[in-house]
């Protein structure tokens, strides 16, 4: 986030949620479901989870 210059209030806004939650699920104090992962993952245009190639690597 600090990158891309992006505060957890602008992370929230793309992600559609609350920045309390964005704060939460930064310490630790929240678990993460996929659809969260996806929603930053789309939200900071980065890869978190990654999927075997198409070589099995």
């Amino acid at each position: 986030m600090s990158e891309l210059g992006m505060t957890q209030r602008m992370l929230a806004e793309k992600m559609n949620c609350t920045q309390q939650y964005v704060s939460k699920v930064l310490k630790g104090h929240k678990d993460m479901s996929l659809e969260t992962i996806c929603k930053i993952e789309n939200a900071l245009g980065i890869e978190i989870i990654k999927s075997p190639d198409e070589n099995g690597q």
